[in-house]
């Protein structure tokens, strides 16, 4: 019961994560080229950002609990151990901005923003072939969103050595890194909302399994 709460909550946390990135699209204007999302934490509604990536990552912890008894492999549990880390630094990012001074503080943003970027498509996959060798529901769809987030992962790292070959890399950055800054978080969120739909569906199969 308490796994299945968790997965609905954390379905519809990633999906407020989304409504509010969209929404800083609409108040932020100046920072929706050139620039990748966590900039939207130094403007005037900087604070909407900051919420977005803590509920992000409160999401992830969420996601974590639901997943925890179904991930019975080696692989499966690292990959659970790295579910916490990357929502603990999601919630560090909302928690510290991006900013010059002090600089411990965009130092902190700066760490738990490679740790989320780079951590997550290895935790996706660990997870999802865990969760593959189980009755998952929507495994298959799970694959293809991981096969997604690495997309999104490599899009971005591209985007980034195509600018610094370039010698691009002070701000305002190239348009294609902002795009694809933008693409990688939302296939991230695609993979969140679909192991989390994935956990909620399976948790009601195993309550009206207990009910006959």
């Amino acid at each position: 019961m308490i796994q299945r709460r968790a997965a609905r909550l954390s379905l519809g946390l990633s999906a407020v994560f989304l409504a509010l990135l969209a929404t800083l699209h609409v108040l932020e204007p100046e920072f929706n080229s050139g620039h990748v999302i966590s900039e939207y934490q130094l403007g005037d509604y900087g604070f909407v950002m900051s919420l977005a990536f803590c509920i992000l990552g409160v999401s992830a912890l969420l996601l974590a609990v639901s997943l925890g008894p179904r991930l019975r492999t080696r692989g499966g549990r690292v990959g659970w151990w790295w579910l916490l880390v990357i929502g603990t630094a999601f919630f560090i990012g909302g928690i510290f901005p991006p900013v010059q001074t002090p600089r411990i503080v965009g130092t902190l943003h700066g760490i738990a923003g490679l740790v989320a970027i780079f951590g997550s498509p290895i935790a996706f996959t660990l997870i999802g072939g865990s969760l593959a060798s189980s009755e998952f529901p929507l495994s298959h769809r799970l694959r293809w969103a991981t096969l997604l987030a690495w997309g999104g992962f490599g899009s971005f790292l591209a985007s980034l050595s195509v600018t610094g070959l370039m010698g691009q890399m002070d701000t305002p950055l190239p348009a294609w890194v902002s795009l694809a800054n933008r693409f990688m978080i939302v296939t991230y969120c695609i993979w969140f909302m679909a192991a989390a739909w994935g956990a909620a569906r399976d948790g009601l199969r195993q309550a009206r399994q207990r009910q006959l």
